[in-house]
């Protein structure tokens, strides 16, 4: 004798199946658009990812050339610990670097210069301003800029959020996606949002990470301060603390079912 299947348990089949087939490869796999990997390059100056200095930036500057007199002087203070030659930026040892900070006014103040214009620079353009001012106190300088405060924050559906410190200003929003973790599942890979703070104008950009397009968008490259928020899909959002307990009520009610259907059969 053949049993009959309870419709209320094919209707929660089905249910399930849908929820296990909703998200299709077109809705997970990064660039999908993508046919041919090997087509096409991408020229970008070096200014498209190179970060505008800002008020309250943190510069770790130091001055190279022959005398060595005038070298102790120009880096006096770079804020780095007395006798230590440690780079703060690409180290992992504890220093404390607290560099040059950049004012409201938008300057910093440097020994034998005073105030020198940074706001508006690239840390580049300010290497030349710097080695240029500085050929009349000391011979061949060499001067060399770094950010102590060059991060970026990633939040929303991702698996690690927070605030990361990059040791280069060369960072792409899926290089940060990679920080954080990666996207969880609930995570909306077509519209991820930048926010942008550039010379106190703030500036939003929405990012579809399953579009080749990405790289073209100015939000590709990430800047200073940056932050990327990953928004969860809202059709299916479970906060994500809650989800064991989503999955503990749905296995107790599947149990109670089957309970139900065993005792209806005898």
């Amino acid at each position: 004798m053949h049993s009959i299947i309870p419709r209320e348990l094919v209707i929660l089949l089905m249910i399930l199946a849908c929820m296990a087939s909703c998200t299709g490869p077109r809705k997970m796999v990064y660039m999908y658009d993508l046919k041919d990997t090997s087509a096409g390059s991408i020229s970008t100056g070096i200014y498209a990812f190179e970060s505008l200095i800002q008020k309250n930036d943190q510069l770790w500057i130091t001055v190279g050339g022959t005398n060595l007199e005038d070298l102790v002087l120009l880096n006096s203070g770079s804020g780095i610990v007395q006798g230590s030659n440690v780079n703060p930026i690409t180290s992992n040892a504890t220093v404390q670097a607290l560099g040059y900070l950049v004012e409201a006014d938008g300057t910093i103040k440097l020994p034998f210069l005073d105030k020198v214009k940074a706001e508006g620079l690239t840390r580049l353009q300010l290497e030349s301003v710097l080695t240029e001012k500085l050929k009349d106190y000391t011979k061949n300088p060499v001067v060399n800029v770094r950010f102590l405060n060059y991060r970026v924050t990633v939040m929303g559906e991702v698996s690690h959020p927070g605030s990361f410190t990059i040791p280069n200003e060369r960072l792409t929003v899926l290089e940060a996606l990679g920080l954080a973790g990666d996207l969880l599942i609930l995570g909306r890979r077509e519209n991820v949002l930048v926010l942008r703070e550039v010379k106190g104008v703030r500036s939003f950009g929405r990012l579809n990470l399953l579009s080749k397009d990405i790289v073209n968008s100015p939000y590709y490259y990430l800047k200073t301060n940056d932050v990327v928020y990953v928004e969860p899909a809202s059709s299916t959002f479970i906060a994500r603390e809650r989800i064991p307990q989503y999955i503990t009520i749905s296995a107790a009610s599947l149990s109670l079912l089957l309970t139900i259907v065993n005792i209806t059969r005898k």
